[in-house]
C-alpha cells in the first residue's frame, strides 16, 4: 500500500508479494521489510517472512521476484537499498524458525539479478539487520542475535563491534545523519549510542 498524504488515504501498489498465508505459530506470508531507493522515487524492495524479495522500479506498476538465487523459505529480516549506488541492494535472511542459525548476508550490484554471499567469517548467529555507513560505502554494520559486527571492506571480513555494547540481540540500527551517531536498538538493554 502507498499513501501520498501521510496515511489519510492508501492505494494498493502490488498483489501479494509473499508465497501466501501459511499455518504456524509465527505469522507466514507477511511483508517484514521495505526499502526505497534514495536515487529515484518508486524503486522499492520488499522482503517477506517466507523468503520472497521483490523489486519494483516504477512505483508498483510491475514487480519482479529477485530472491530465486537465495536460500529458500527463510525470514527476510532486512532488505536495504544502497545509499551509494543505485543498483546495489543488501539483504539479510534469518533461519531461526528452522533452528538454522547460520549467518545469511548478501549484496547485489545489479538490482538483485545476482547475489554475492558476504557472511564470510561471521559466527553462527541469526542476522536481524544490516546498515550501510552514510559516508563510506565500504563500512557495513550488522545486528545479530549475539551482538553487533562491523565490516570495513563491504563484507569481505567482519569484526566484533563492542565498544561497551554487551552480547545482546540487535534488532535495528540507525545512523543519525547530522551527528553521525550510530544508534543500536537491542533486545534487553534498550538503545545504545556511539
Amino acid at each position: 500500500m502507498k499513501s501520498k498524504n501521510k496515511g489519510d488515504n492508501w492505494k494498493a501498489i502490488s498483489n501479494d508479494l509473499t508465497k501466501g498465508e501459511r499455518k504456524g505459530n509465527v505469522a507466514y506470508g507477511t511483508i517484514t521489510t521495505i526499502s526505497e531507493s534514495n536515487f529515484k522515487e518508486g524503486i522499492l524492495y520488499t522482503g517477506s517472512d517466507d523468503g520472497e524479495i521483490a523489486l519494483t522500479k516504477n512505483n508498483g506498476k510491475k514487480w519482479s521476484k529477485i530472491s530465486t538465487n537465495l536460500p529458500k523459505n527463510l525470514w527476510v529480516s532486512r532488505v536495504i537499498a544502497s545509499k551509494h549506488l543505485k543498483s546495489r541492494v543488501y539483504t539479510t535472511l534469518n533461519g531461526y524458525r528452522y533452528d538454522d542459525f547460520k549467518p545469511y548476508v548478501y549484496i547485489s550490484e545489479d538490482y538483485g539479478v545476482s547475489w554475492k554471499n558476504i557472511s564470510n567469517n561471521l559466527p553462527d548467529f541469526s542476522i536481524n539487520v544490516i546498515k550501510e555507513d552514510l559516508n563510506d560505502e565500504n563500512i557495513l554494520y550488522l545486528g545479530t542475535d549475539n551482538g553487533l559486527f562491523i565490516s570495513f571492506n563491504k563484507g569481505e571480513s567482519w569484526s566484533n563491534f563492542e565498544n561497551g555494547l554487551p552480547k545482546v540481540a540487535v534488532h535495528d540500527i540507525v545512523i543519525q545523519p547530522q551527528t553521525n551517531d550510530l544508534i543500536v536498538a537491542t533486545h534487553g538493554i534498550s538503545l545504545y549510542k556511539t
